[in-house]
């Protein structure tokens, strides 16, 4: 009776906890995914030299690697095109990823062509080329876009602010295990995609100059 007892509060207790568990993996991935991640890394780029104007660069940077990927995302989402707005399906994430990529581009043109600033110049170029990347992968292999983009941003501002920089990696760590437990990933894929971010990240700012 006493063994029932220890069995039923032990399931009680794994009741109660998972809930918690989960939520909290919840929290972490909606903070820290790339859509939430991207406008802080944007400032602070765009902020991190004595260029002139670099709040208009960083409206238009903003305004296509974030703005318009996630209406384009969101209005999926609405219609039923996708299932969720982390384009949850593999099979579904081709069109999400055609669209940054162009709008990325399209972004870089326009900051170029205006004499905009170069670090965000950079960052418009580090995701265009990263997105074809990832979504040749995609096409074999769910890789996780959550720790690809956030180590991408760490290793870029660690290259631009310097070591003060470096313990933001443990955020990188914190959103790959959010996706393991919620189950959008394997331990794998947060794995390669965190490679895949801080690698391409350091190769192309390296040449840039950075």
């Amino acid at each position: 009776m006493l063994e029932n007892m220890a069995i039923q509060e032990s399931d009680d207790t794994a009741t109660i906890t998972r809930p918690l568990h989960i939520q909290g993996a919840r929290l972490v991935s909606t903070i820290l995914s790339p859509a939430v991640v991207a406008l802080p890394f944007i400032l602070l780029m765009a902020f991190s030299t004595n260029d002139q104007n670099p709040l208009l660069s960083a409206i238009i940077t903003i305004f296509f690697l974030c703005v318009g990927p996630m209406g384009y995302i969101t209005f999926g989402v609405m219609t039923g095109k996708f299932t969720d707005v982390d384009v949850s399906v593999r099979s579904q994430r081709v069109g999400p990823f055609l669209f940054g990529i162009a709008s990325s581009l399209i972004g870089f043109l326009i900051l170029h062509v205006t004499n905009g600033q170069k670090n965000l110049e950079s960052v418009l170029l580090l995701v265009s080329i990263s997105g074809m990347i990832m979504m040749l992968i995609t096409f074999w292999w769910k890789i996780s876009m959550h720790a690809s983009a956030l180590s991408a941003a760490v290793t870029a501002l660690s290259m631009v602010y310097g070591r003060v920089i470096l313990p933001a990696f443990l955020l990188v760590i914190l959103v790959s295990w959010s996706r393991v437990v919620l189950r959008r990933h394997t331990l794998a894929q947060v794995i390669a995609g965190s490679l895949v971010g801080v690698g391409l990240s350091w190769l192309l700012l390296k040449s840039q100059g950075f």
